[in-house]
């Protein structure tokens, strides 16, 4: 399952510049055994089959189509050339003789709301999406309706048992941030609030999903800096506006992409509520371990751990340089997997772009194969515990 917002969703997920094509496939390591690297191979060998049928972005009438690629979207797409989260999550449920429900498949254009991302008036999810209710556009107060008017009426459709163990990923605050950041003193938008308010949004919409589904657990994917997109975009081509002078236009989060000392003031903005908003959100976390409900996990990954200013321009969708590519989906989400089983300060050692060593030169990320001992870190807050 997932919950979030246009990243969750896929939004531009996909592109490269002049028709490249994703290259990257999981890094063959030593320690592993044939049956791992054959599947890693598989998983390459799966993104070269599809790569003819890939485009850069398709267009109408000249103008740039703007669609879901929720199929690769990190927490949750299940494209059979995806690498994500769900993709690696299936490789070892198939070898357990278990079925994975509820990935995403294909794309198709943004759902269409009219509650101004609080997820009233939606369009109808096709049943492609499977379990991913993020919505383009959403803040934290909109994740309530994800919950209640299409995960739990879905997961009942589907007749998915109690006693089976679910696993949702859940990311969303960046919309949050981007409209706070320039009104943190009025009540007038009542779309953004304090850190308080976001986390409580998050854990209102978390205990109703318990409510209602037993046995999950919860990965909470905290705030990226979105600020650093700046630096990153600043004067790379790449960004470029057509007929512009500058890399692009500030649309889709102003106070990331402002130039000058008044976009300096609102990334610093930016950065101190973003830690604010991830510190609201260890607090909420800290209750929810000192429940200890054997019934219930939740899991904290920092998004700080998806290093920005370090990662190529292709990073970003060359649409509108503001969204992830495709491959920085295939990162974040093998990056996520391979920190499911470490603790809390292991778990902000930054995502790598490439990993070395690769024999085809192509770099990519390395997806850690699972031993024996491993077990999910589901009390890294307050104290460690394991399942």
């Amino acid at each position: 399952m997932a919950l979030g917002d246009s990243i969750t969703a896929g939004l531009l997920a996909r592109g490269g510049p002049d028709g490249e094509k994703s290259r990257s496939r999981p890094d063959p390591q030593d320690s592993i055994n044939t049956e791992e690297r054959e599947y890693q191979q598989h998983v390459f060998n799966s993104n070269l089959a599809s790569a003819s049928d890939r485009f850069p972005w398709r267009t109408r009438l000249g103008i740039p189509e703007i669609a879901e690629w929720r199929g690769v979207s990190y927490p949750i797409g299940l494209d059979d050339d995806a690498i994500t989260f769900s993709t690696i999550l299936q490789h070892y449920t198939d070898r357990a003789n278990e079925t994975l429900v509820g990935g995403s498949r294909g794309r198709h254009p943004p759902l269409a709301c009219l509650g101004m991302g609080i997820g009233v008036g939606c369009l109808p999810h096709p049943e492609e999406d499977g379990l991913n209710a993020a919505i383009s556009g959403s803040v934290s107060e909109g994740l309530m309706s994800q919950v209640t008017d299409y995960l739990i009426p879905n997961i009942k459709a589907m007749n998915i048992k109690d006693e089976d163990w679910k696993y949702v990923n859940l990311g969303i605050g960046a919309n949050d941030i981007c409209a706070f950041c320039l009104t943190p003193n009025t009540t007038a938008f009542h779309l953004t609030g304090s850190p308080k308010q976001y986390a409580r949004n998050i854990k209102n919409a978390v205990n109703e999903l318990r409510a209602h589904v037993p046995n999950i657990i919860v990965n909470i994917i905290g705030l990226f800096r979105v600020s650093a997109i700046y630096k990153l975009t600043l004067k790379d081509p790449y960004c470029q506006t057509p007929g512009l002078p500058f890399p692009h236009l500030a649309l889709e989060c102003s106070c990331a992409l402002l130039p000058g000392p008044a976009g300096d003031l609102t990334r610093r903005k930016m950065d101190e509520l973003g830690q604010a908003y991830d510190e609201a959100v260890h607090e909420i976390i800290r209750e929810w371990e000192e429940e200890d409900d054997d019934t219930f996990g939740v899991t904290w990954q920092p998004g700080t751990a998806v290093d920005l200013e370090n990662y190529p321009i292709t990073a970003l969708s060359p649409i509108d340089c503001f969204h992830p590519s495709e491959a920085a989906h295939q990162r974040v989400g093998a990056g996520f997997w391979n920190r499911l089983i470490m603790d809390l300060e292991d778990k902000y050692t930054p995502i790598p772009w490439d990993e070395d060593g690769n024999e085809d030169g192509l770099g990519g990320p390395l997806i850690r194969c699972l031993e024996e001992g491993d077990r999910i870190q589901v009390k890294s807050i307050t104290r460690s515990r394991s399942t």
